[in-house]
């Protein structure tokens, strides 16, 4: 059985960044692959969890919500490699890998680097309004993502 992969999704942006990667987490939730969702931010309302739910086919955004770690417990084995949605939290996971002593430039499985910045500005969800095509858009711009862990676990299978 091929191993399971580990992705940390990571956001610093205040106030959005809990919900960023809970979405994200519950976007790219696949069965071959442990999402886990980091975050100093940790607020996720009850009407995203629902807009999460009605849109992601599948989806347990309320799993991830309950499980949004601070990046200050995190040490480089935390994940096989790291998803940021902003700068900031781009800055923390190479931090974070760095403290350990490994290398942020040797990536594992076929991704050069161990930590990636999304290559799209996320939004912060809206507060008042229709979140649903908020999710949306997410899931559009995940896509390409979710091809590339897609064949990466193939590869190495």
């Amino acid at each position: 059985m091929p191993p399971i992969m580990t992705i940390a999704v990571i956001s610093e942006r205040k106030p959005g960044g809990g919900e960023i990667v809970v979405a994200a987490s519950t976007i790219l939730s696949m069965t071959y692959l442990t999402v886990k969702p980091v975050s100093t931010q940790t607020t996720v309302r009850d009407e995203f969890i629902n807009a999460c739910r009605m849109t992601v086919r599948n989806g347990i955004p309320k799993k991830y919500a309950g499980r949004i770690e601070n990046p200050a417990s995190l040490d480089a084995e935390y994940a096989d490699f790291w998803l940021a949605f902003d700068a900031k939290g781009e800055k923390l996971a190479r931090q974070i890998i760095k403290n350990s002593g490994r290398s942020v430039e040797k990536g594992k499985y076929d991704f050069p680097g161990l930590v990636h910045l999304f290559e799209f500005t996320v939004p912060d969800p809206l507060l008042d309004g229709d979140i649903k095509p908020w999710v949306g858009t997410l899931i559009e711009q995940l896509a390409p993502w979710k091809e590339k862990i897609r064949k990466m676990h193939t590869d190495n299978s």
